[in-house]
């Protein structure tokens, strides 16, 4: 394993979807600690790479466009995990992101054939449009209840809750999980 990949593995990226990843790519440490992994190159050559994702060879990284579709995904989730609906102009934004152009093209599959939308352009227009519409596509499914914020204040990570009743508190039961317990134990003497 080299270390791009070791950094983004070794922090728990690239196990649920591309927008989650994005979304807690402004990484609280549990401390209050921040990081940006926007700022760094090896994250995102590991982000493009797991998610098999391509831009054009030698275009520039939208940093600007990257960090404002994280935001609405950061106050969408929020709002989702408070029950919340949402809102208009949240929905705008992920609509904004999405707008491509595309062309429907017939691909055959192992055992069929499937249309696909494939971009005119495959750039990095069309990588932020397919990190929104996964966003987009939780948000509007089933799959929305299980999408939670870390209860760590000092980490708000967003995880996907894979429990049967949907009542994961943490990302992680041995850090922010123990780091709670502790806390509480310790007002409580």
């Amino acid at each position: 394993m080299n270390a791009r990949d070791d950094t983004f593995h070794s922090h728990d990226f690239g196990k649920v979807a591309p927008w989650v990843d994005l979304a807690n790519s402004q990484e609280w440490d549990g401390f209050g600690n921040l990081s940006d992994r926007l700022d760094d190159p090896s994250w995102i050559a590991a982000f493009l790479q797991r998610w098999k994702l391509r831009p054009e060879p030698g275009e520039r990284l939208p940093l600007a466009a990257l960090k404002r579709l994280r935001a609405v995904l950061r106050r969408v989730t929020e709002r989702i995990a408070a029950g919340k609906p949402l809102a208009t102009t949240e929905a705008a934004a992920l609509n904004s992101a999405m707008s491509v152009a595309v062309r429907q093209k017939l691909i055959q599959r192992q055992n069929a054939y499937v249309i696909e939308l494939a971009p005119l352009h495959s750039n990095w227009n069309w990588i932020v449009a397919k990190i929104a519409a996964a966003a987009a596509g939780t948000f509007a499914s089933e799959q929305a209840a299980r999408i939670k914020i870390c209860a760590n204040h000092d980490c708000r990570w967003l995880f996907y809750d894979p429990t049967k009743a949907r009542i994961k508190r943490w990302c992680s039961e041995r850090t922010c999980g123990n780091r709670d317990r502790v806390r509480r134990a310790r007002a409580a003497n």
